[in-house]
């Protein structure tokens, strides 16, 4: 029998190298809820506000978005992304058939518009959103579960590769570790001293290097990464004010109140009872 050769080269001269991407500021999305109902009542929702991007799809006509007076039809011909922290109206003149995915993606150093974007529903999609349907009819069950995840990505991925958007220069190593490390340890004491030593920088090299790859200070770049986790958490679990602050890394629930309003444009009690006015695609 031959010997099996192991093969420890990542990458050959004939392939794309995509480690790279995966240093631009790009990241996984992190899909919150894949939903689908054939016949809402009610889809009218004024207002609608998340710290989570959202993706809708109506397979039948009739219903629409409202986004600062422009009229944004939903049905079986395009799909609509939402970028997080934008406000729209549900229009649901009618029985609204609808599919919709909730997730996160931080990308940094990308300039995204802030408006819904209108995606034409393509040879491509069209199964993808039909096997997700039909998915979404299966009983309940870890597999069935475990299939709308990977569904859902690969429709996301999807849709974001043909989005028209400039792609971001791949971030150096040490800033990549940098900000992987922010999310993971929001809590942490997160100076500019004790980010940079993690870099291997002196404190004005990190900070000069941190402005030109994501165009701010590591100090906004912190409180706004705890900020947008922090609605994250107010939105999606039952946690107190008061213990979202702390695991964010906000010293006290009023410094928290004053920050994320500064941020957002109201207060974490407020957001949180926005959020659950509704419970919609």
């Amino acid at each position: 029998m031959s010997a099996r050769r192991k093969y420890l080269n990542y990458t050959t001269p004939w392939g794309v190298d995509l480690a790279r991407v995966a240093q631009s500021g790009w990241t996984p999305f992190l899909i919150h809820e894949s939903g689908y109902q054939p016949a809402l009542d009610n889809w009218n929702h004024q207002g609608v506000d998340s710290p989570f991007w959202r993706f809708y799809h109506n397979p039948k006509p009739g219903c629409h978005l409202l986004y600062q007076g422009r009229k944004i039809p939903l049905g079986p011909q395009c799909a609509v992304l939402i970028p997080a922290d934008t406000v729209f109206d549900c229009c649901g003149p009618v029985k609204a058939s609808h599919f919709w995915l909730h997730f996160t993606t931080a990308r940094p150093g990308v300039k995204m518009t802030a408006e819904p974007m209108v995606i034409a529903v393509d040879d491509t999609l069209k199964p993808m959103l039909r096997r997700l349907i039909s998915t979404h009819r299966d009983q309940p069950s870890e597999v069935r579960d475990h299939r709308l995840h990977h569904l859902s990505a690969a429709l996301l991925h999807t849709v974001f590769a043909a989005l028209e958007i400039d792609a971001p220069s791949a971030l150096p190593e040490r800033i990549a570790e940098v900000l992987a490390f922010i999310a993971r340890a929001p809590h942490s004491r997160l100076t500019n001293p004790f980010l940079a030593e993690r870099a291997g920088m002196s404190v004005e090299r990190f900070i000069r290097a941190f402005r030109e790859h994501l165009g701010q200070t590591p100090a906004a770049y912190v409180l706004s990464t705890r900020v947008r986790l922090a609605g994250e958490a107010l939105a999606l679990t039952d946690k107190t004010i008061d213990q979202i602050a702390a695991e964010f890394g906000f010293p006290n629930r009023h410094y928290f109140s004053r920050m994320f309003a500064r941020q957002v444009g109201c207060g974490p009690g407020e957001f949180r009872a926005r959020q659950r006015e509704r419970k919609d695609g």
